[in-house]
């Protein structure tokens, strides 16, 4: 008895440290914001050259990873795996927020976030970024539509069983339909599964026109080429096996909670599946270096990555601590059945993965066409830190609660 009310009161400790760590992130990003609106937008930008700096470089790995996310967990929805099936809600609410949070970066760097209402009313359909916002609308709403159908029955369950407050506001929260028989459970997943299947189809039509953005971009020869809306496909699959990996082991050390011996099962595959991608990965980057490396136009930005301003991040964060440390850690973790390991390396892609969207949004701006401009300053400015230490405060902010108040475990099957 004493050791559990030690322990209640170490996690209790523990939370609200967290929470307000996260309320100090958020703070730093409001007053970054405030400076953008009151002084001048010029803040979050470090030079007129480089227009699109972290606040781009974040939405693109933000979007990237709910889009790889929705890729996971579809294959238990979707297509039908029953054991993905264990990760279903967790993985959706985390695709949903990490998309809310990349539309947010995009948003609030537009300088006048009012003015993208426009979007809607004045449609430019010849526009790439035009559709790649057009098919993300969708893709919000389906992918919410499939969470509620995959929680309303838990949610309606501890309404019934609930009273006061917390009553109304899950009965609220399940739209009225307290109905939590096995019917209707199975009813809910075919509503999920259609739902899933629409996500699907929207997040993956939305990221290829997001690579196709860049991809079509004929005065940036670095970005310029079909290479970059498949690789982004493929990125975004092996970030969300990452997200999967890394959020399920943490949650679960933190919540002193034991895996189920099916959820570890499951946890072990995408272990294989997550190093596979990872070398793939790694080769699509060495072609990039070395087809950019004998390309007249690219030669230059590639060169910033092998020897200038720009390859410490790219040997260090992006090669070392994204991908090769990464794949020896996964294949080491997954030999002895390893958990923690499998999270240190999901970390660090993903820190890994951040760095090189950076590496690739800004460099592929220092040499555009006919440009032998000197190379502006490569490090973003301190009140982009600052947004983006907000950003990710709000999205870890989101989840802890969202742990603590809604049904994210695995479903029974």
């Amino acid at each position: 008895m004493l050791n559990n009310i030690l322990y209640k009161t170490e996690r209790s400790h523990f939370f609200y440290i967290w929470m307000s760590f996260l309320a100090a992130l958020g703070l730093l990003g409001a007053y970054g914001l405030a400076s953008s609106f009151f002084l001048s937008l010029e803040v979050l930008e470090f030079h007129v050259d480089i227009p699109w700096a972290m606040m781009i470089s974040t939405y693109v790995f933000l979007v990237v990873s709910s889009t790889g996310l929705c890729i996971v967990t579809s294959l238990g929805h979707v297509f039908g795996r029953r054991d993905y099936g264990l990760i279903g809600r967790r993985g959706v609410f985390l695709a949903i927020i990490t998309i809310v949070f990349g539309m947010t970066t995009i948003t609030l760097h537009l300088g006048h976030p009012e003015r993208s209402f426009f979007f809607y009313l004045t449609p430019n359909v010849t526009s790439a970024i035009w559709g790649m916002s057009f098919f993300y609308t969708f893709y919000i709403l389906f992918i919410m539509i499939e969470y509620w159908f995959l929680a309303r029955a838990e949610l309606a369950r501890t309404a019934n069983t609930s009273t006061g407050w917390k009553q109304a506001i899950y009965g609220l929260m399940t739209l009225g339909l307290r109905d939590e028989s096995r019917e209707a459970v199975e009813k809910d997943h075919k509503f999920a599964r259609r739902a899933g299947i629409a996500a699907l189809f929207a997040g993956l039509s939305a990221h290829s026109t997001l690579g196709a953005i860049f991809g079509h971009s004929e005065s940036m020869p670095y970005w310029y080429g079909a290479y970059y809306p498949i690789y982004f496909l493929l990125s975004a699959t092996f970030s969300g096996f990452a997200w999967m990996i890394a959020a399920l082991v943490i949650t679960y050390r933190l919540e002193r909670k034991e895996m189920s011996p099916e959820l570890k099962r499951l946890v072990l595959e995408m272990g294989r599946v997550f190093v596979i991608l990872l070398v793939v990965g790694m080769l699509f980057t060495l072609y990039k270096i070395i087809s950019g490396f004998f390309h007249p136009a690219k030669a230059k930005t590639v060169m910033l990555f092998l020897d200038g301003r720009l390859s410490l991040p790219f040997y260090i964060l992006e090669t070392a601590i994204g991908t090769v440390i990464p794949i020896l850690l996964v294949l080491y973790s997954l030999s002895r059945e390893w958990m923690t390991g499998l999270m240190i390396a999901s970390i660090m892609a993903l820190v890994g993965l951040f760095f090189m969207r950076y590496d690739f949004v800004v460099g592929g701006q220092i040499y555009p066409l006919f440009n032998n401009k000197p190379v502006p300053p490569v490090f973003p400015s301190l009140m982009e830190v600052f947004v983006i230490a907000g950003i990710f405060g709000g999205l870890f902010l989101v989840y802890t609660l969202a742990v603590k108040f809604l049904p994210l475990d695995e479903e029974s099957h």
